[in-house]
């Protein structure tokens, strides 16, 4: 498995490429803004860019995914309550990073409990709302890409459109329950584990001590 990061425009997105070397293509989750980046990692890998995935809705996730797509050919997926806000009226609305933006087409609408074939690996579609109600965490082999739903020490925001503490707080302690321990790869900042986030986690065990 081949498994690269770059980090995309000013927030520092995470933007993760997922390949199979054996047949010879590659997932890219969220492609946030520069696009000629995440086209030279896809280049440089070697590997024929099969899918894009979108682990949620916000800009930040999504801005260059259209432009990828135009140059790769990919298809594009996302959970079916988060594709709605792919419009450019959402992801340009005020507040937001003004950059060229239209909307991708979306091939592919997710629902929890789904599979995804990248080659060989098989990833599993976990649906983890809180931050938007359609956001997502991927799990294949050791390898959690978790979005903006867990982070080193801390989780995403639960104060903005589609949002949610309560969906967060159960979220959370779906994937404390989870079973087995994930690399854990964030939206944002360094990777963790989820027994660490088990074991130091402010929110998670917020979530344990008002799920009880």
């Amino acid at each position: 498995m081949i498994l690269r990061t770059i980090p995309t425009g000013m927030l520092h997105t995470n933007c993760y490429l997922v390949g199979d070397e054996a047949s010879g293509v590659c997932a890219v989750f969220d492609p946030g803004a520069h696009t000629e980046k995440v086209l030279n990692m896809i280049a440089e890998s070697g590997l024929t860019c099969r899918y894009i995935i979108l682990t949620h809705c916000h800009f930040d996730h999504v801005m260059a995914a259209p432009f990828v797509q135009e140059a790769t050919g990919a298809e594009l997926m996302i959970h079916e309550l988060d594709a709605p806000f792919l419009t450019p009226e959402y992801v340009n609305r005020r507040g937001y990073i003004r950059e060229t933006y239209r909307a991708p087409r979306v091939d592919r609408l997710l629902r929890d409990g789904d599979e995804i074939d990248v080659g060989s690996i098989k990833m599993k579609v976990t649906l983890t709302p809180g931050h938007t109600l359609g956001s997502c965490v991927f799990t294949f082999g050791d390898v959690m890409i978790a979005g903006d739903t867990l982070f080193k020490d801390a989780c995403g925001r639960w104060d903005m459109m589609g949002g949610s503490m309560d969906d967060m707080m159960h979220s959370l302690k779906k994937l404390h329950d989870m079973e087995g321990d994930y690399r854990v790869l964030c939206g944002h900042g360094d990777p963790t584990t989820l027994e660490e986030e088990r074991q130091h986690n402010p929110y998670m065990r917020m979530a344990l001590e008002k799920l009880k």
